[in-house]
C-alpha cells in the first residue's frame, strides 16, 4: 500500500525536497524530480525553517549540492552552507562533551549506553555532521542516577530539577530521565534509567540493553552503544511517543535498515511482541519503507500492511508531518494515537492509569509535602489535571 500525497498544496515543492533529502537511496531520476521541485518555486525561507524543525538541515545540504547545485541560487546555497556548518560545529562540540562524559563515567565504574545523538550519527549515517541534534542522550542504570548527577555538577552542570531527599526515590520510579544544562556551554545532557516515561509502559531495562551493547568508533573512540536490534526498537519507541511529527526521525530508522545487512528481523519482531510494542515496531518501519525507500523484507512490509491500525496511523503522520501542527496536538488526540499504538488490552489500560496517576515533580512542587505524605499526592493528580487543562480551555473560548 502506498500513502497518497505527502504534503498538501501548500509547500508542496518543499515537502517534496525534503523526502527526497531524506531518502535512503536516492530516487530513480532524483535530481530531475528535485529540478522540477525547484522550477515550481522555492520559499527558501520556509524551506529552511522546516527543514530545522524536521532536523534535516545537513541531509538537505547535501542532498542540493551533489544533485542539483547549479539550479539553486547561489544565495540559498550559501545560506544552506553555513546552516550546515554551523550545525557541524555544535555536533563536534556535543560529541566532545559525550567523550568527556564517558570518560568521567568509566573512571567511576558506571556503566553507560550512549543512544541517538553522535552515536547513532556515527554508527548508520557515517558522520556525525549529517544527523542533526541538539542534546546528548546517556543511558544508565537507575541505582547509579545521582552518582552521575554529582559528577555532572563536578564538570558546571546544573540539574533541571534541586530535588530533596524525601524526593529522590519518588522520582526515580516516577520519570525516566533528568536534563542537565552546561553553565557555560549550555550543552544539554539527559540521562535516562529507561527508554520511555512510565505510562508507555515500554518494560526494556537497562541491565538488559547493557548486556547486549555493541562499540561505535566516535572520533577515533569505542563508545558502547544500543544493538541495532535494540536501537530499532528504542527509535520506534520514541517516534511512536512523539507521533512521528519529525521526519528526521522517520529517517533514523530508515538509515539504520539501510546500514546494518544482517539485521535479525525475528528476533526484533519477538522483543517488541514480548513488549507489547509490535504495533509501533511496524508503523516505524512502515513509514520508513513507504516515504523513504528504506528495504524492508517482504514478510516485515507485508505484517505491517495487514495491521490496519498502523495504516491508520500512517496515514494521519502523513497528513500532520508538513502541516505544522503535530507539535500543536491537545493532549486528548495525543493520548487516543498513543493508546491505538497499542495491541494489547492491558497496555492500553496501564496507559490510562498511569497517565492519570503517575505523579511528577511538577506535582510536588504545586503542594510539597514530606515522604510520609506523598500518598496523596495520587488523588490529588487528576484533581490539578482538571484544573489545568478546564483553564486553558476557558483562555481558548474568551
Amino acid at each position: 500500500m502506498k500513502l497518497d500525497n505527502i504534503s498538501p498544496a501548500k509547500g508542496h515543492s518543499e515537502a517534496e525536497l525534503l523526502l527526497q533529502c531524506a531518502r535512503t537511496q536516492p530516487a530513480d531520476k532524483a535530481c530531475e524530480r528535485a529540478e522540477m521541485s525547484l522550477e515550481t518555486g522555492i520559499d527558501w525561507e520556509h524551506l529552511f525553517q522546516t527543514a530545522d524543525a524536521h532536523g534535516v538541515i545537513p541531509l538537505l545540504y547535501k542532498f542540493l549540492n551533489e544533485t542539483c547545485r547549479e539550479t539553486v541560487p547561489k544565495h540559498a546555497i550559501t545560506q544552506l552552507r553555513d546552516r550546515f556548518i554551523r550545525n557541524a560545529q555544535s555536533s563536534l562540540a556535543l560529541t566532545g562533551e559525550l567523550l568527556k562524559i564517558f570518560d568521567l563515567l568509566k573512571f567511576h565504574g558506571i556503566p553507560a549506553i550512549a543512544y541517538k545523538g553522535p552515536a547513532l550519527a556515527a554508527a548508520v549515517y557515517g558522520d556525525i555532521a549529517l544527523r542533526q541534534f541538539v542534546d546528548l542522550d546517556i543511558l544508565v542504570r537507575k541505582q547509579d542516577v545521582f552518582d552521575v548527577k554529582e559528577i555532572l555538577i563536578k564538570q558546571e552542570y546544573n540539574p533541571e530539577f534541586i530535588l530533596t531527599e524525601s524526593q529522590k526515590a519518588a522520582f526515580l520510579d516516577n520519570h525516566y530521565d533528568y536534563a542537565f544544562l552546561h553553565n557555560e556551554s549550555r550543552a544539554l545532557v539527559e540521562i535516562h534509567w529507561e527508554v520511555a516515561e512510565g505510562f508507555l509502559s515500554f518494560p526494556l531495562s537497562v541491565e538488559c540493553l547493557l548486556e547486549r551493547i555493541q562499540s561505535v568508533n566516535i572520533a577515533g573512540r569505542q563508545v558502547a552503544t544500543l544493538s541495532p536490534e535494540d536501537a530499532l526498537l528504542v527509535l520506534c519507541i520514541h517516534g511512536s511517543k512523539h507521533l512521528w511529527a519529525r521526519l528526521g526521525w522517520i529517517c533514523d530508522v530508515a538509515r539504520l535498515i539501510e546500514h546494518e545487512k544482517d539485521f535479525n528481523w525475528q528476533l526484533t519482531s519477538e522483543r517488541a511482541a514480548a513488549l507489547g510494542s509490535r504495533r509501533m515496531l511496524l508503523l516505524g518501519l512502515f513509514l520508513a519503507s513507504n516515504l523513504l525507500g528504506a528495504p524492508l523484507p517482504e514478510d516485515v512490509l507485508q505484517q505491517a500492511e495487514a495491521d490496519r491500525a498502523v495504516l491508520l496511523l500512517a496515514e494521519k503522520v502523513r497528513k500532520r508531518l508538513f502541516d505544522g501542527r503535530s507539535n500543536a496536538l491537545g493532549a486528548v488526540e495525543s493520548s487516543m494515537f498513543h493508546l491505538k499504538m497499542r495491541e494489547r488490552l492491558r497496555d492500553k489500560s496501564k496507559y490510562c492509569f498511569r497517565l492519570a496517576m503517575t505523579t511528577t515533580v511538577r506535582d510536588w512542587m504545586f503542594l510539597p509535602m514530606p515522604r510520609s505524605l506523598f500518598f496523596l499526592y495520587y488523588p490529588l493528580r487528576p484533581i490539578r489535571l482538571a484544573g489545568k487543562y478546564a483553564m486553558k480551555l476557558l483562555k481558548s473560548r474568551f
